[in-house]
């Protein structure tokens, strides 16, 4: 027989091996439950921390993954830029360059145009002074053949008079 002290009354209690053992079930399961009842507290605040270092992983790889997908954004737009930029650079050349032919072209044509009509004037200018030499020419002639008839005109009369 086994005695037991109440811990409320400070009464001592005998009791037999069946009630002791019973008794001392209690007591083991009643510390088993608590036990168990805070491993389970533990291991479900074991489990929010996981989760919430598992979801604080995964938010961490979403904003590094979303930076790292902006930065490209970011390259690949600066590299459309650039390359929009050069073909306008491009562009800007050609035109200008077509321009300075289509200038140059023009200045050609019109020096072209000066020189044939300076050389159109020239042969104009030679054909005027070559007629008013020839005219000359012509009038002389003939003042030379009438001087010439005029001379033999007046030695045949003279010879007739003799």
């Amino acid at each position: 027989m086994h005695e037991i002290i109440c811990p409320h009354c400070h009464k001592a209690f005998k009791i037999d091996e069946a009630g002791y053992a019973d008794i001392l079930k209690q007591v083991r399961d009643g510390a088993f439950e608590q036990q168990l009842h805070e491993r389970l507290e533990l291991a479900e605040q074991d489990k929010r921390d996981a989760v919430e270092l598992a979801q604080a992983k995964a938010a961490s790889e979403v904003q590094k993954s979303a930076v790292a997908k902006d930065s490209e954004i970011q390259a690949l737009k600066a590299r459309r830029d650039k390359l929009a930029a050069a073909e306008l650079a491009e562009a800007k050349l050609a035109s200008g360059l077509q321009h300075a032919a289509a200038t140059k072209d023009a200045e050609i044509q019109g020096l072209k145009a000066k020189l044939d009509a300076t050389a159109l004037a020239q042969k104009l200018a030679i054909t005027e002074a070559l007629s008013v030499v020839e005219r000359e020419r012509d009038e002389l002639k003939n003042g030379l053949a009438r001087h010439c008839q005029m001379q033999f005109k007046e030695t045949r009369a003279a010879h007739a008079l003799r």
